[in-house]
């Protein structure tokens, strides 16, 4: 008895040869450039110093609350003996003139 040998599942099923794929990228130029008017330069400067301004008064506005707190619960000890003196320097020469 001879028995033929089977071929596999087909010639679309076995392992693929992968070949690499080139791509058809252009050249980056280096000689690109980004020039800013006078007037944009001012109007961000502007904005930066307005965003600076409002984020410093924000902060104030938060430690004033802070110390406002403070002083309501009587915690507040923060005067040192120099600004003491001088307080009391001015309370004593609005007394007696």
């Amino acid at each position: 008895m001879v028995v033929d040998k089977i071929g596999g599942v087909g010639p679309g099923y076995g392992p693929k040869k992968s070949e690499p794929q080139v791509r058809n990228e252009a050249p980056v130029k280096s000689g690109d450039k980004v020039t800013i008017s006078e007037e944009a330069a001012r109007a961000a400067s502007v904005a930066r110093i307005q965003k600076l301004a409002h984020t410093e008064e924000t902060s104030r506005s938060q430690r004033l609350d802070e110390i406002r707190e403070k002083l309501a619960r009587g915690d507040y000890n923060e005067i040192g003996d120099e600004i003491a003196k001088s307080i009391a320097d001015r309370i004593a020469d609005s007394f007696l003139g």
